[in-house]
Order: structure tokens, then C-alpha cells, then sequence
């Protein structure tokens, strides 16, 4: 017998299951003229050969012939193994020959990466954008007010325990930050929360600032001019994002890119975590991060207050999130570039840029 032709009188041994239990029968295959014979302990059996399909084969693995009556048998790898498959009409495929020339895999592995970096980086924030332009207003308000629901139910905001008069104090701020013909009605939550010094859009015109948020621009247990200033540049930053619809675009953006990770690799969890986790863990891409400060700068000026006060704010929310710092500067320098979020620095010298033209 040699390797691509297989001698009627030998035999191959195989396991054949009846398609109606999960019993393994010892077998024999002998190929005939026209037909397979399927010996076992307790019977014979001849299949025509041109009834017999072969599963997708693995080289390394045992091969899966399918008879036209549920029943299989099972081939491990052996020296007749190939030439039964010959036998049967089997061919490689084209892909599949491509797969055993590396220089081709390699090829396809580099263009599916390409592909699928052009689908991240190009095609889900075209898609998103789209997606986001065409949802009505009352779409927002559901994800907003879901969203809200479930991040108090999470524990991940809880009631302010600043004082009434300091979060009326917060609050009236807002109308400083809003343009003369909002996009939507927007108000201030201030919230206790495990998310530390932040603020956070909701789709629905809700902007959550957290106690961190406050006591982190105040002084003394006060509110000063300052402090206020501050936080004025963090509400127009995030009156920004409201405005340009950023926090629908992005979480547009995340299930989009949760659906493609579902359709590649089979697993919809992060679909299934749902708005709360998306906004929790989200970032805005660097042209929304730096539109949203553009928009704080001109309320700023509007208000007569120099740009430097949200850069007092930057460098503060830096101080109060330092994890970043923890890598090496090359590795900050690197990364800041591959980023879909800007870097603090980055941001701030932009800024202070923009306050040195005035």
C-alpha cells in the first residue's frame, strides 16, 4: 500500500457510532469497488462510497466520515487514513491548501488584522456617528433615564452628602455652561460615588458630578471664586459632550464594537452587560474628548474666565487619578498615541495654548 492508494485487501481501524447512542463500536474499514465496508463485533455493513462525506479534517485530529444515515465513523490518524479519504473523492479545498503554505496564512492573517483594525478605527465610528444622528430624542431620554436607574441600583451613585446649599451652589452653574438655544434640557445631579473625582453624560441631558468632584476644587471646606471657575470649565466640558451628542455616539461606538467582538469570537456578554457597564468603563474618542474642550474654553471666555481655570481642574483630576503615572514615560509617551483617549498632558498644554492667544 502506498500513501495516496489504498489496497482493497487492507484494512483501517475506526470507531463507529449508529447516530441513535453515544456507544463507541470497535470497527474495520474496507474500501471496495464502488462501496466502504464497516466491520464490527456484531455486524456488516457496505455503504456506497459516493454517499460517504467527509467532515472539515484536521491533520493532528481523528477524521469524521458521515454516512447519508446519521451514523459515523471516526478515523484516527494512521498511515491508510489518507488514502481511505482519496478513496472517497476527497480533495483539499483551495483554502485549505492555502492554510498548508505559510507564506499564504501568513498573508491572510495579516490582511484579516488590517481588515478588522479598519473596521475598529474607520468603520464602527462611521457606522456609530450614523447610528447616533438618526436615534430620536426620546431614544436618549430611555437610555438616560435606564442608565441612571441602574447605576444607582449598581451602588455606583448614591445620595451627595455635601451639604443642600453647596449643591444648589453646584447646580447653578449649569446656566453659565449652557449655550442660548440648548440641544435638550440638561440638569446637575451631585452624587456620592465609588467612581471618585468625576462627572459623567447622560444621553438624556444628566450630568452626574460626584462629591469628589466638588471637595477636590475647594478650599478650606469652601466654595471660592476659584473652585467655582473650576467647575465651571468641567460642566462646559461636559455640556460639550451633551451638545455634540458624544455619549450616544460613543455608546453607539461600544456596542457596535461589542457586537463585532460577539460575531468574531462567539461570545455576546459584553452586549448582554447593558448600558450601565458601557458608561462605566467607555471613553470618548480624542476628536470628541478635545471637541468637548474646545466647548469648555468658549464658555469660559463667555463667562470672562481664562481657560487656565480648566486646567486648574486637569491638573487636580491628574493628582486624584495617578494610575497612569505608575507606567514608564516612554510607555505613556507610546501609548498616548495608540489611545483613543487623550492624554492629560496633552490636553493641558492645548489648553494653556488656547489661554496664551488671548
Amino acid at each position: 500500500m502506498t500513501t495516496d492508494t489504498l489496497d482493497t485487501t487492507d484494512t483501517i481501524a475506526a470507531h463507529y457510532f449508529d447516530g441513535r447512542g453515544a456507544r463507541s463500536h470497535p470497527a474495520r474499514l474496507d474500501v471496495r469497488p464502488g462501496t466502504l465496508r464497516i466491520a464490527t463485533a456484531t455486524f456488516e455493513r457496505d455503504v456506497a462510497l459516493d454517499t460517504v462525506r467527509l467532515a472539515e479534517p484536521f491533520a493532528a485530529a481523528p477524521a469524521m466520515l458521515r454516512l447519508a444515515d446519521g451514523a459515523c465513523c471516526e478515523i484516527p490518524p494512521c498511515p491508510g487514513r489518507q488514502a481511505l479519504l482519496a478513496a472517497i473523492g476527497y480533495r483539499k479545498s483551495r483554502v485549505e491548501r492555502w492554510q498548508d503554505h505559510w507564506p499564504a496564512a501568513l498573508a491572510a492573517l495579516v490582511t484579516l488584522a488590517a481588515l478588522l483594525a479598519f473596521l475598529y478605527f474607520r468603520g464602527v465610528p462611521f457606522l456609530a456617528d450614523r447610528i447616533a444622528a438618526a436615534l430620536p430624542a426620546r431614544v436618549e431620554t430611555s437610555l438616560g433615564g435606564t442608565a441612571l436607574a441602574a447605576l444607582e441600583a449598581q451602588g455606583l451613585l448614591k445620595p451627595s452628602r455635601l451639604s443642600i446649599e453647596r449643591i444648589v451652589e453646584v447646580q447653578s452653574l449649569l446656566p453659565l455652561a449652557l449655550p442660548d438655544r440648548p440641544r435638550r434640557q440638561a440638569h446637575v445631579l451631585v452624587r456620592d460615588s465609588s467612581l471618585g473625582a468625576n462627572a459623567l453624560t447622560l444621553p438624556d441631558g444628566t450630568i452626574v458630578v460626584t462629591d469628589a468632584l466638588v471637595k477636590m476644587v475647594m478650599k478650606d471646606g469652601e466654595l471660592d471664586d476659584e473652585g467655582r471657575q473650576a467647575l465651571l470649565g468641567v460642566l462646559g466640558h461636559e455640556v460639550g459632550h451633551l451638545e455634540h451628542r458624544h455619549t450616544t455616539r460613543a455608546l453607539a461606538g461600544s456596542s457596535l464594537t461589542a457586537a463585532l467582538s460577539a460575531t468574531l469570537f462567539g461570545d455576546f456578554s459584553t452586549v448582554a452587560a447593558g448600558v450601565p457597564a458601557l458608561l462605566t468603563r467607555m471613553q470618548y474618542s480624542r476628536e470628541m474628548e478635545l471637541d468637548a474642550d474646545d466647548y469648555a474654553v468658549g464658555v469660559l471666555r463667555r463667562n470672562r474666565v481664562s481657560p487656565l481655570a480648566l486646567v486648574d481642574a486637569l491638573e487636580k483630576l491628574k493628582e486624584a487619578h495617578p494610575e497612569g503615572d505608575k507606567l514608564p514615560r516612554w510607555m505613556r509617551t507610546t501609548f498616548s498615541y495608540l489611545a483613543t483617549h487623550p492624554d492629560t498632558d496633552e490636553r493641558i498644554a492645548r489648553i494653556e495654548h488656547a489661554a496664551e492667544d488671548e
